[in-house]
């Protein structure tokens, strides 16, 4: 049996998923052909393209589709939200190119305002736009959109039970859920409504504040947080956060006209109106005291909130192994807090843990309880699941362009006595990652022991200077960096570092002694493994700075061309692509 999960309504972070016989075996992300990083009101075109792609060359048939799930229930959200819902979505299929006003029997549905009927008519066109044969039925099944969090979480994890924690922007009303899973059965213990309970839109409110958009904004404060203090900003913002009270275990005490508000943004705006006007400074500039303790401040109530919903949890299931999903789940550093408290003997993170896992969540779920199949519910250990480029096609891109090239196939030692000797090197192979993560397959690879690296890196890129590098290493050598660590392929759980490595790895020792690594197997990523091997026994530091490839405001590069492209822009001395070397020197 087949599933695909979307998007839908369209939102943000819009990817394309493939559910077959109980295994995730495609994802993409529609920002990576797009190049609008979180593809924000995009529908997947570009990643239903590549799905169809893939399935032909694996001879599967589109037409051979169970069912579509969908990753929110619209049935479930307030009615003037499913208003907006329905309007941004029909205006959305308009504007980008679709029939969907001529089609007068869609207008008999617009007092039911009903999305599965937008859903069945964009999924028509998108398989007509293809010359793809339309299944015999077009199944649509909606997913509460927390439910397909937590399944992403769940059916990956490799448990079979385990307590559950979603924290979110906003689903249809909720913000944070707590679940008791067992054998692939959800108990949704406790939601906190969005208007009060949102940890997401509490970190996008204060984003605003320094100058950053929702989206990109929370990452960036997560960084500049360490340089900072506890400040009367702190001693604003936590008047508002009540941690185990009223029988929740986090919430924001706000003016309850705002309680049953289906503008869940506006409880968030008027708290940090409260705490801070706008502050204005030059983030690529010095550090600026007022924006680092702003930040500091908003970290740390994450992390009070996050902690006590784990400790929560944890009281009312009993389970000793802890599922998360979400936005929020995003946040490195409030789940190194949650990890070093011992609360559960093991944690899965889900890789793609906003939105983008919601469509993965939402085809497992469906596969599982609507079409009666059973997940294969194994430990995700890659996410290398987006299109792949043949080795013709990448010698065609390399032999066009104006750079000296060799081939090295598989000898990658050459690629890290680059990194040895300084050399910031692109890094470009296989199937791209899934997430927000470069993981060893569309990464920008440098010597972690040149401090200098850390700014040389940011700058080339074009980030801010003060923001963090992380680090690869190989598994085996975890223990030699960290303190107690576990293996964690995916970069979104941080660890503290032992003492002495600042000096020994400056390039990503962050302020705060922490890191957010990824730990590397021969049986994950055979060349990735090899390279940081060899650059082991150069220098006896099994361990490359590692961020993703792209350059700033952009998503991860897709296309072989979308490589070429950022390496010929950017201040990058050579490339690894998939057996070639490419060099500007």
């Amino acid at each position: 049996m087949m599933v695909i999960g979307f998007n839908w309504p369209v939102e943000h972070d819009n990817t394309v998923a493939l559910i077959l016989d109980g295994e995730l075996v495609f994802a993409t992300e529609e920002e990576r052909y797009t190049r609008h990083k979180h593809s924000p009101g995009e529908l997947p075109f570009g990643s239903f393209n590549k799905l169809f792609n893939f399935m032909h060359k694996n001879n599967l048939k589109p037409s051979d589709v169970d069912a579509f799930a969908l990753n929110f229930n619209h049935k479930k959200f307030p009615l003037i939200k499913r208003y907006w819902a329905f309007r941004y979505s029909l205006f959305t299929a308009a504007f980008y190119g679709t029939p969907i006003l001529k089609n007068k029997n869609l207008f008999t549905r617009l007092p039911f305002l009903d999305l599965n009927s937008l859903a069945e008519y964009f999924i028509r066109h998108v398989y007509t736009k293809n010359n793809e044969k339309m299944p015999d039925k077009i199944k649509i099944i909606p997913v509460e959109h927390h439910i397909a969090h937590a399944a992403s979480a769940y059916y990956f994890s490799g448990f079979k039970s385990c307590a559950g924690l979603v924290l979110d922007g906003y689903g249809e009303r909720d913000a944070t859920s707590f679940y008791q899973i067992k054998n692939g059965e959800f108990e949704k213990i406790l939601s906190i409504p969005a208007t009060y309970g949102s940890m997401g839109l509490m970190y996008e409110a204060s984003s605003y504040k320094l100058g950053y958009e929702n989206l990109e904004g929370p990452g960036k404060l997560m960084g500049l947080a360490p340089y900072g203090n506890k400040s009367q900003y702190y001693n604003k913002l936590e008047r508002f956060l009540k941690i185990n009270t009223n029988g929740l275990p986090f919430y924001f005490d706000i003016d309850k006209k705002y309680r049953k508000s289906v503008n869940y943004r506006e409880p968030y705006e008027k708290i940090f109106d409260y705490v801070t006007p706008k502050i204005n400074w030059d983030r690529h500039g010095e550090l600026n005291k007022k924006a680092a303790d702003f930040a500091w401040a908003v970290q740390k109530v994450a992390e009070e909130a996050v902690l006590s919903a784990g400790e929560y949890v944890k009281e009312l299931t009993g389970e000793n192994k802890l599922v998360m999903a979400g936005g929020v789940a995003l946040n490195a550093k409030a789940n190194m807090e949650l990890y070093y408290a011992n609360l559960f003997n093991d944690m899965f993170i889900f890789p793609a843990a906003n939105d983008a896992g919601t469509t993965i969540g939402a085809a497992a779920y469906v596969y599982e309880h609507e079409l009666g199949g059973k997940m294969k519910n194994k430990r995700i250990e890659t996410v290398y699941l987006g299109p792949e480029y043949g080795d013709e096609e990448i010698k065609n891109v390399v032999e066009a362009s104006k750079f000296k090239y060799e081939y090295i196939g598989d000898d990658v030692g050459v690629v890290a006595d680059l990194v040895k000797k300084g050399n910031i090197v692109t890094w470009y192979q296989g199937r791209a990652e899934l997430g927000p993560r470069a993981l060893g397959n569309r990464s920008i690879i440098a010597n972690p022991t040149l401090l200098d690296t850390w700014k040389t890196v940011n700058k080339i890129k074009g980030r801010e200077w003060w923001r963090p590098l992380a680090p690869s290493l190989l598994s085996e050598h975890k223990n030699d960096y960290f303190i107690n660590p576990v293996d964690h392929e995916f970069m979104i759980l941080m660890f503290k570092f032992k003492e002495g490595m600042k000096e020994r790895v400056p390039a990503v020792y962050h302020v705060d002694g922490t890191a957010r690594p990824q730990t590397v197997s021969y049986k994950q990523n055979k060349n990735w493994y090899n390279m940081i091997k060899a650059f082991g026994e150069e220098t006896d530091e099994y361990l490359v700075v590692n961020t993703s490839f792209n350059l700033a405001g952009e998503p991860l590069v897709e296309t072989p061309k979308d490589a070429l492209r950022s390496f010929g822009l950017g201040g990058f001395d050579a490339m690894y692509m998939q057996g070639w070397l490419i060099y500007k020197h």
